[in-house]
């Protein structure tokens, strides 16, 4: 009955273990999902180099962030082909954008 009472403990002590492990993983994880947040909520329009909030500018009709403290402009993807092709454009079409607006 002994050997059972040793083994029942040993169990109980490796479960123990185990729980506290899987305890410690959670608090890891949290952890960093935390920091992740806190992260993103800093780093959302805000401007890469200087950290000032960016403010919304339109270019040839694309809306780009742009920093009033460095002067940055930062384009979302696909923006800078949009503003090229755009470029290329005669004065006339670019009338008629601004007309039909």
């Amino acid at each position: 009955m002994s050997s059972d009472k040793l083994g029942d403990k040993l169990r109980d002590k490796e479960k123990a273990e185990e729980n506290r492990y899987f305890a410690e993983q959670d608090r890891k994880r949290l952890e960093k999902l935390r920091e992740e947040e806190e992260h993103s909520q800093i780093v959302l329009g805000r401007c890469p180099k200087c950290g000032e909030a960016l403010i919304t500018r339109t270019v040839d009709d694309v809306e780009v962030d742009e920093c009033k403290a460095c002067g940055g402009m930062w384009l979302d993807k696909g923006e800078l082909e949009q503003i090229v092709a755009r470029e290329g454009e005669g004065w006339a079409s670019k009338w008629i954008r601004t007309v039909l607006k």
